[in-house]
């Protein structure tokens, strides 16, 4: 487990193998741990990193308000205080809004984008999540330790990840302000305005029977000329737990800037990525 501090705040961060750097983002609700399957594949070719957001797993939150803008600017700051000029940036859920908004903000800090079943209106969350905006709700969810990990283990789904119980403990880490104001701030943040500044190379994955946050997002790609857009059909909120060996496939494709012009027969929409 490696520390940094900003902004006087504590922020825990894993990192994996060797090359170009890959920073991935974990959503609500979660941490860094989720990524570490998908970490390690990519790792045999970059040099990868996640960090927990302010208030969730071991990082600390002393001031810092749980926004999407300020988690993006949490994005800038860990670049900054490793030395990163240039970064390639993944996302899941929660963490696609904030990669998406730091790749349209910086895009001189992002030379590629990846969001994974992220909202881009966020009226297109669940009646689930959108309950847990209100205080009592929010409260009950925070001190009930057993509710929380079974509600987790709802998003997760059926996975075969051995690490699924470390993934279950650290959904029980963030406070009640933490994750009533995060779910606040995806609720009432809509890019749509924001997605024509999109011109980094951007890979958007949608799992088809995501209950958590609606396929439809993906549809808000189609006239973004830097996007590429994959539906996984068999895949919920995680395609990256779901249907790991054919998202890494997907990923590292991105990643490596090799996209082929014939896409896997999963993919039933794409558009042509900038390089």
């Amino acid at each position: 487990m490696s520390i940094m501090v900003v902004d006087r705040q504590m922020v825990h961060y894993e990192v994996f193998g060797h090359g170009r750097p890959v920073v991935f983002l974990h959503g609500w609700l979660g941490s860094w741990r989720y990524w570490f399957p998908t970490m390690e594949r990519v790792a045999d070719h970059f040099r990868t990193y996640s960090f927990d957001f302010w208030g969730f797993g071991e990082s600390r939150r002393k001031s810092t308000y749980e926004s999407i803008q300020n988690y993006s600017d949490q994005v800038i700051r860990f670049l900054d205080e490793l030395g990163i000029d240039r970064v390639l940036l993944v996302g899941h859920s929660m963490g696609g809004m904030v990669a998406l908004k730091t790749a349209i903000n910086h895009p001189k800090r992002i030379s590629r984008v990846a969001a994974v079943g992220a909202p881009i209106v966020g009226d297109s969350l669940s009646w689930l999540l959108k309950l847990t905006d209100r205080p009592i709700l929010a409260d009950a969810f925070a001190r009930v330790p057993w509710f929380r990990r079974f509600m987790f283990s709802q998003f997760l789904g059926e996975t075969n990840d051995p690490h699924v119980h470390e993934i279950l403990d650290d959904s029980v880490k963030s406070s009640s302000t933490t994750l009533r104001n995060a779910v606040a701030s995806m609720w009432r943040t809509d890019l749509r305005p924001e997605l024509p500044r999109l011109t980094v190379p951007t890979l958007i994955v949608h799992g088809g029977r995501d209950e958590i946050v609606h396929p439809n997002q993906a549809d808000l790609f189609d006239n973004i000329p830097s996007a590429e857009v994959v539906v996984m059909p068999e895949s919920r909120h995680f395609p990256f737990l779901d249907e790991a060996d054919l998202f890494n496939d997907i990923l590292l494709r991105f990643l490596r800037q090799d996209a082929p012009r014939t896409m896997p027969r999963v993919q039933v929409r794409q558009h042509s990525a900038v390089s």
